[in-house]
């Protein structure tokens, strides 16, 4: 009985676990989707995070678009305050 009974808590957590990687799945593909990729290379060059363009391809595939994003990049690298010399 009790088997029984842990193996149907453990059916539970399973599911809410993939309900859970769907919710994931599905609000990346949303904010790769709306994401504005000459804004985001604007923001990651000024922040000096210039390396980012490959984890952005990795997590959005297709919907990534390079050439705004290096646009924007090279945008916000050129704003970025350089250092006293």
């Amino acid at each position: 009985m009790r088997l029984v009974i842990v193996l149907a808590a453990l059916a539970g957590l399973l599911s809410a676990c993939a309900d859970t990687k769907t919710r994931v799945a599905e609000s990346r593909q949303d904010r790769c989707e709306r994401a504005d990729w000459k804004d985001v290379g604007l923001r990651d060059g000024i922040q000096g995070a210039a390396m980012q363009a490959d984890r952005y391809k990795d997590i959005c595939g297709e919907l990534f678009k390079p050439a705004p994003y290096n646009e924007g990049l090279r945008e916000g690298l050129a704003r970025r305050p350089k250092p006293p010399a």
